[in-house]
């Protein structure tokens, strides 16, 4: 029999097993930049970011428009250390009792919703404090509220959409209503939709985590366009790749 249909039989059985029945429960962390410098264009910029706010019901959203794709993306994996790192959190945390955030599915071979996916910590803060990372990491010096009059422009988002469903692959969506104001333009304000995915192979915490990366990572990206145009003049901000 050929490997993929053993893969998929494989798959199956997993799938209308009794662990998915169990539920996944996935922490929310980044240990410092996921994405690769991109341009000189935020380096020396003081940015302050505001917290980002968060719907009640993180999977209530209807999807009506395609998920934003960027060319030549290329998904950033844990370095072996934050991999390790990860795995020592979040197994300590999973094992306590606490408010949990539902956002998505797990599903048995036929489709069908058997148990559920859980954030152990607050998806909008995983967003913020991931940016704040990347924005570091492209040479971004990133303020709080104390010092917000030094920034050259200010970043507050609400978060609409943070879903993930399992069935053969790992599908995450992100959606995401940003304002960049700049000291010297007008507001930039605008939807950011991402998407991320990885194969289903285990149904495991980690795969879940991969697909939310996937389309974290993307998220940034766009933040920065956004930025990037805010403080340059159009033709300048094209440049951005």
């Amino acid at each position: 029999m050929r490997p993929f249909l053993l893969s998929l039989i494989a798959l199956i059985a997993l799938l209308s097993s009794g662990c998915v029945t169990n539920g996944r429960r996935i922490l929310l962390k980044e240990y410092g930049p996921s994405v690769p410098v991109i341009a000189d264009s935020l380096k020396g910029v003081t940015i302050h970011l505001k917290r980002f706010e968060s719907v009640s019901n993180l999977m209530a959203f209807q999807l009506k428009t395609k998920a934003e794709e960027i060319d030549d993306f290329k998904y950033m994996d844990f370095t072996r250390e934050h991999d390790k790192q990860w795995d020592k959190e979040w197994r300590a945390l999973e094992k306590q009792k606490g408010s949990l955030r539902e956002i998505g599915n797990m599903r048995n071979g036929f489709g069908m919703v058997m148990s559920h996916v859980y954030a152990l910590n607050e998806p909008a803060e995983w967003l913020l404090e991931s940016l704040k990372h990347d924005l570091e990491g492209q040479g971004a010096t990133v303020v709080d509220a104390s010092r917000e009059s030094a920034a050259s422009v200010t970043v507050g988002g609400i978060l609409q959409l943070c879903r993930v469903d399992m069935y053969m692959t790992v599908n995450a969506s992100l959606v995401v209503d940003i304002a960049v104001q700049s000291k010297t333009g007008a507001a930039r304000q605008r939807q950011i939709h991402t998407r991320g995915a990885t194969a289903a192979m285990m149904a495991s915490a980690g795969e879940y985590l991969h697909a939310l990366r996937d389309a974290r990572q993307k998220f940034s990206i766009l933040v920065m366009r956004e930025i990037a145009q805010a403080l340059k003049p159009q033709q300048q901000a094209e440049h951005f790749p």
